[in-house]
């Protein structure tokens, strides 16, 4: 009696971490694979917005944005690129979070890692996969998602919209 309580009790409990795995499922939306063109950004009122000014803190960088992008290109095969300029493209993993509305990217660091990158690493903000490589977690929340339009929400209530490519 006491074996198959035993037996009972530990297959309960490989059902329940099982069935607690299968929750984390990473899902690839079939609608984001594609390429995706820069339409325009808007303020949190609705405005077209023609310049954005950043400023990194700890890197002693600030500056101007003129929106012109990136292109973004999310792969069946879960990896995405950001192109920002030709010399300038983000590369690295990405997953749909059903239950936040968000794309999920693994933006992985290139070596040797770049001034931003390394700050990053030192101050305990990158992740280190298996692998042993970096990576910065970036999520993008959809406000919207069609066959042809994604609109995606950043800082201060912007709404950055792209169309896809045809």
């Amino acid at each position: 009696m006491t074996k198959i309580r035993l037996l009972f009790l530990l297959t309960i409990f490989i059902s329940s971490f099982a069935f607690g795995q299968s929750d984390k499922k990473k899902e690839l939306k079939t609608e984001l694979i594609g390429t995706w063109e820069f339409v325009e950004v808007r303020d949190a009122q609705g405005n077209k917005v023609d310049t954005i000014f950043h400023n990194v803190p700890g890197l002693d960088k600030q500056g101007w944005e003129i929106p012109k992008g990136p292109l973004l290109t999310y792969n069946p095969d879960g990896t995405y690129s950001k192109q920002f300029t030709p010399q300038n493209t983000d590369r690295g993993k990405w997953y749909y979070d059903k239950k936040k509305k968000a794309i999920i990217q693994m933006l992985y660091y290139e070596k040797p890692y770049r001034m931003a990158a390394q700050y990053l690493i030192d101050k305990g903000h990158a992740k280190k996969d298996e692998n042993g490589d970096y990576y910065e977690v970036i999520r993008d929340e959809v406000v919207e998602l069609t066959d042809d339009k994604l609109i995606i929400l950043e800082r201060d209530g912007r709404q950055r919209t792209f169309k896809k490519k045809k």
